[in-house]
Parts: structure tokens; sequence; C-alpha cells
């Protein structure tokens, strides 16, 4: 039960790293204005998956020495005891954590991909690339006008 614990703690810390380097690294996103620091808080949520990734894998260890699919069935197969309740709150701490690492990861990959598309737009603003006209062009096939065409 000890080790047990001792993975979940291990996973747990690694997942409050790094939540707390997602975070700093969406603040930095939302700044931009020292890219340097950007790109060295992107090396230290790297090193923050790393350790995280590392505490998965122990886990998993621990569970295929186990025979156990999963922490929670390990917890619940084992006798009453303090340590048992102490590592079923730990481990939903772990849940509660990954639902709040999930989502600002799904921030940092929103805030990313407006970003290129900002890039993008300022850079053929910069080398004065003109868009299509919508309304203008005609269909090449059929040398229609492209509202004229049936979709």
């Amino acid at each position: 039960m000890d080790e047990a614990i001792k993975n979940i703690r291990q996973e747990l810390l690694a997942l409050k790293t790094c939540l707390s380097k997602t975070q700093a690294l969406k603040d930095a996103i939302k700044r931009t204005d020292d890219p340097t620091s950007l790109k060295a808080l992107v090396k230290e949520t790297d090193d923050a998956l790393l350790a995280l990734s590392e505490a998965a894998n122990l886990k998993a260890k621990f569970l295929d020495e186990k025979k156990y699919a999963n922490m929670k069935e390990y917890l619940e197969a084992q006798e009453l005891s303090e340590k048992r309740d102490v590592s079923l709150r730990l481990l939903m701490q772990v849940g509660k954590v990954q639902k709040e690492l999930s989502s600002e990861v799904d921030t940092v990959k929103e805030l990313l991909k407006r970003a290129s598309g900002f890039i993008d737009y300022r850079m053929n603003v910069l080398s004065g690339v003109k868009a299509d006209t919508t309304y203008g062009s005609t269909n090449s096939l059929a040398g229609q006008k492209m509202f004229d065409a049936n979709i």
C-alpha cells in the first residue's frame, strides 16, 4: 500500500507541476512580449511533462506487477484502512488536477492556433498578398460564377 501511495503522490506532484507550467505558458502566450521567456517556459513545461511521463510509467509498472487495470481497482481491492482512504482521496485529487490540466492544455492549443492565424494574416498584410474575391471568382471547370454553379 505504501508503494501505491508513493506512486499516486508522485503522479499528483507531476500533474500539479505540469498544471502550473501550462498556466504560466498560457499567460506568456497571452502577453507575447518576450519570446525568450516564452522559449524558457516551453522548456520548463517539456521537463514537467517528462516527469509526468516517468510517474505514469512507474504507476503502469506497479499495476502490471499487481495485475490490476488501474489504480482505483487496486485500491478498492485492498482491505479497509486509513492508508486506503488516504490513497483514494489522493486518487480523487489526481483526477481533479488531470481535468484542470486538460482544460489548460485545450486553452493553450486554441491560443497557439489563433496566434498562428494572426501571424499568417500579418505576413500576408506585410507582403501585400491580396485575397481572391469570393463573389467575383469563377468556377474554372464550367466558366460560371461561384454562386451560379449548382453544388
